[in-house]
């Protein structure tokens, strides 16, 4: 699977103005999450220089107790403009057993990033308000595609619905949270 992805910074957007845009086209309130993420570092390469990434998710809906695990492996970016991936993932049901087995083979873990999503859908686009602990505030419009021959159509799709919302294509960030949470430290 293909997860096509943009993001941008919120700290110069109006949210309110977004969501209510949002609405009129006819996207509805999925679910708040609060999501907590471990990266972990190769064992034969650097995934911060090879443009990968591996990671424990622990993700629950508030107001429920449905906590659900998932291990994701994200590929390098497949173009320049988004956060768009090759990403394989699978769900697991003990999160501590998960980080020892990580951890026996030798990967480094980095601390978490804590994460509280709202999400919002329409047919098979979900657009996320995350608010990221010592990041900021972001959205993300993604849209999950099975090939490569999808994945500029879907691309040109998620960035109509960009300018739909009034944001300039220049506000794009490709960064992932735990880039720009170094980021933020230096």
């Amino acid at each position: 699977m293909i997860e096509v992805e943009i993001k941008v910074n919120l700290s110069n957007e109006n949210p309110e103005k977004i969501l209510e845009s949002l609405l009129k086209m006819g996207f509805l309130k999925k679910e708040i999450k609060e999501q907590t993420d471990t990266y972990f570092n190769g064992i034969d390469r650097d995934f911060q220089i090879t443009d990968e990434a591996l990671r424990i998710r622990c993700s629950k809906t508030v107001g429920k107790n449905d906590e659900k695990i998932y291990v994701t492996y994200k590929g390098k970016k497949l173009d320049g403009i988004s956060k768009t991936r090759e990403e394989i993932e699978v769900e697991v049901f003990e999160v501590n057993s998960m980080h020892k087995i990580f951890e026996k083979l030798g990967f480094k873990p980095v601390r978490p990033i804590k994460k509280v999503r709202e999400i919002y859908q329409k047919e098979d686009i979900e657009v996320s308000f995350d608010d990221v602990l010592d990041v900021g505030k972001y959205l993300e419009i993604e849209k999950v595609v099975s090939n490569n021959f999808e994945r500029e159509s879907a691309l040109f799709e998620l960035l109509d619905l960009l300018k739909s919302l009034n944001i300039s294509t220049d506000k794009l960030e490709k960064r992932s949270y735990l880039e720009l949470r170094r980021g933020n430290r230096e």
